[in-house]
């Protein structure tokens, strides 16, 4: 898993970046970010590419109306897994009955409620928000359990931003967990990457940055319908240009906003979004 310094940092910076744009995808006020995080995430990624690639804000945005519509159809009970320095909890009007669950490294956590206190925002979510302690890479499934989480009431898990960072085994390992606490009725929000990003020439300095800090990418997936229906989910995904474009046969469904054009980047095809429910 990854450090505070890194990937949930840089997450944060992206989504301000697309928070201070006056067309801006997501309203997200509360990134928590720092100084060191913001310039990094210019060094390593902005100043390569030329832009901060929109699948962050895209992700973060639909994340949110993901919640929205579950809440919607009634689900009570939400599990951010590396929840990170992400804001929902704060920023959505959730019902008072909802628990949301976030779980991170002890140590991320203990970071974010510093930055947390800090803030001048309102700190006062609305639903009933639970931290969990538990590294993601080994057995967390007891954690969750002893905070609350009721195993037979549908969730929404969100996995947003962890599952390129895990090997193959231990994507699986994690996505059979999940799916083993999923109740009828339960659904599932993530995102991964296509292997392809790994051999594209103009991405090459990126991902240099990135193993050279140790935080490159670990797996990616060709199909993600497949290997999620193999985990017992009905699934649908679309890369960002696929919900910048929606092709005919697989169209995003209602409650998912129209996506502009300018988030179609040169890396706009090698990112999953991945939307499932249990089969």
């Amino acid at each position: 898993m990854q450090s505070i310094s890194s990937t949930a940092g840089w997450t944060a910076a992206a989504r301000e970046l697309e928070n201070v744009r006056a067309d801006r995808i997501l309203e997200d006020p509360l990134t928590l970010c720092t100084d060191a995080e913001r310039r990094q995430w210019q060094e390593v990624v902005v100043s390569v590419l030329g832009y901060s690639p929109p699948v962050v804000a895209v992700r973060a945005r639909m994340g949110d109306e993901a919640v929205k519509v579950a809440v919607d159809e009634g689900v009570r009970q939400v599990v951010s897994l590396a929840a990170g320095l992400e804001s929902r909890a704060f920023r959505l009007q959730l019902p008072t009955e909802l628990l949301y669950m976030e779980v991170d490294l002890p140590a991320l956590l203990e970071a974010r409620n510093q930055r947390l206190a800090r803030t001048r925002h309102s700190l006062r979510p609305g639903c009933r928000r639970v931290e969990v302690a538990a590294d993601l890479s080994g057995p967390w499934r007891q954690h969750v359990e002893d905070a609350g989480f009721d195993p037979e009431a549908p969730t929404l898990w969100l996995v947003e931003g962890l599952l390129p960072y895990l090997d193959a085994g231990a994507c699986r390992t994690l996505l059979r967990t999940v799916r083993e606490m999923s109740a009828p009725g339960s659904r599932l929000w993530c995102d991964h990457v296509h292997p392809d990003v790994f051999t594209a020439s103009h991405y090459a300095p990126v991902l240099t940055s990135l193993d050279e800090l140790g935080v490159l990418w670990a797996s990616g997936w060709t199909d993600p319908r497949a290997q999620l229906t193999a985990e017992g989910w009905d699934a649908r995904s679309w890369t960002v240009e696929e919900l910048v474009f929606p092709r005919p046969d697989n169209p995003p469904p209602a409650w998912m906003p129209q996506v502009p054009a300018r988030a179609d980047t040169s890396d706009s095809g090698y990112h999953w979004l991945i939307w499932a429910h249990t089969a």
